[in-house]
């Protein structure tokens, strides 16, 4: 299994920006051309050319692992499907967000219990330490960013209530959204907090 991909401190969530670049995406297919409207655009609104060529790459690095469908759906999709989509475009490229979220929040919140503590990110994270070589060697400043960067991206999305307070909360998912991660697959409700039962009674709807 390959290590965990660290660079979403780069962006976080980022939904409108995320939207916008789909858009431009959808028009060309062509994600050099994409690129060049990007920067020249100073579509993502950054100070620096440094800075628009880091946010572009961790987006694109993102959709190039959403379904077509799931690209599609970010041109007439509401500000929540957009917020989830791009939220699921971090599922699909960073296994520690996406495991963080399976193992420990899915977990609690089953149980209802819906506080997120520290405890519970320390452990995670000294967990997977363990067999992650690039985890083990991360400076303090590296490993406050990424503990930042991720309760920012959950807050952004609707799985916590704020960075502040992290009481988790279920997104609310609309149908279209829901058809389409089935078709791509489940396990990415599971990760938005959907219960085994839920999941099923979707996916029989789907037949």
């Amino acid at each position: 299994m390959n290590d965990y991909i660290l660079s979403y401190t780069a962006a976080p969530l980022m939904p409108i920006e995320t939207k916008n670049v789909v858009e431009l995406y959808l028009q060309t297919q062509d994600w050099d051309d994409v690129k060049a409207k990007v920067i020249d655009d100073d579509i993502l609104q950054k100070p620096t050319l440094d800075s628009r060529k880091r946010v572009f790459s961790e987006l694109k690095k993102r959709l190039l692992n959403l379904t077509q469908l799931e690209m599609e759906h970010f041109k007439d999709a509401s500000m929540d499907d957009v917020k989830i989509l791009s939220f699921v475009s971090c599922l699909k490229t960073y296994r520690l967000i996406y495991e963080f979220v399976l193992e420990v929040m899915r977990e609690k919140y089953l149980m209802f219990d819906y506080t997120v503590e520290q405890s519970d990110y320390s452990s995670f994270i000294d967990s997977k330490e363990v067999s992650s070589v690039k985890l083990s060697k991360i400076s303090e400043t590296t490993a406050y960013k990424l503990k930042q960067v991720l309760f920012l991206i959950l807050a952004d999305v609707g799985l916590i209530e704020s960075t502040k307070n992290h009481y988790i909360t279920k997104p609310m998912l609309s149908e279209a959204v829901i058809k389409i991660l089935l078709a791509d697959n489940s396990k990415l409700l599971s990760a938005l907090l959907m219960n085994n039962d839920e999941i099923a009674h979707y996916s029989k709807r789907k037949e």
